[in-house]
């Protein structure tokens, strides 16, 4: 079972040709922690740009990719990193490949656009990831319920489909879920609020892996009996 936190990305300093760049931690093709080789360096610049570009390797699935650099001297170290080639995805991981194809295209949007500093629009999404995620698993529980779940608010899912869930989300997520986009920015902890959604989407994707071995479980067992 993956560990909390294992599948998440961040960025990392990556020294090469005495100049430092800003990598992902994670190869976007077999997605194992690694350190690449670099194979190849490009560099372009403009009156706003001053790109550069590594031509990565993983030594683990030997595949190539590209990291890309914006290395103009108004740029803080955090804010180099512009984009991977091609870019990560998270459908090939064990507990994301249980879930559906909207819930992983929304999730992997919302971390591209968080590693890329775009915080609120981070924001939104990891709430609307979690939204699909908890209503995907109501309408495994509650097939004939359908409408009735697509149809209700993430807050009226968890607390009709989830009550026997919600009791371990904190007051303060809670209050999150329920609040608009100006309560969020009255506070310097907006921050915080994102990484409680995250945590209650790590939550659900396990409780979704149960889930499903559950059924494997009940369906081999109802086999043998017939």
């Amino acid at each position: 079972m993956m560990q909390k936190n294992e599948k998440k990305l961040t960025k990392v300093k990556y020294n090469h040709d005495n100049r430092e760049y800003i990598i992902l931690n994670k190869c976007p093709h077999c997605n194992l922690d690694i350190h690449p080789t670099v194979e190849n360096t490009y560099r372009f610049e403009n009156k706003s740009f001053e790109i550069h570009i590594l031509s990565l390797t993983c030594p683990s699935c030997r595949k190539d990719y590209f990291v890309v650099n914006n290395c103009g001297e108004l740029n803080n170290i955090q804010e180099r990193y512009l984009l991977t080639i091609p870019g990560h995805t998270f459908q090939d991981e064990s507990l994301i490949q249980n879930t559906s194809k909207k819930f992983q295209n929304l999730y992997t949007q919302s971390i591209h656009a968080e590693l890329q500093g775009n915080d609120d629009i981070a924001f939104f999404g990891y709430i609307k990831s979690l939204e699909v995620l908890v209503k995907d698993i109501a309408m495994i529980e509650h097939p004939d319920s359908e409408d009735m779940v697509l149809f209700s608010s993430l807050i009226q899912c968890l607390e009709k489909f989830h009550s026997t869930n919600i009791h371990l989300f904190s007051k303060k997520l809670l209050e999150v879920l329920k609040n608009d986009y100006l309560h969020y920015q009255k506070g310097p902890e907006f921050s915080s609020y994102t990484e409680l959604v995250k945590d209650c989407i790590d939550y659900f994707l396990l409780y979704l892996e149960l889930l499903q071995k559950t059924f494997s479980l009940n369906d081999k067992r109802t086999e043998k009996e017939a």
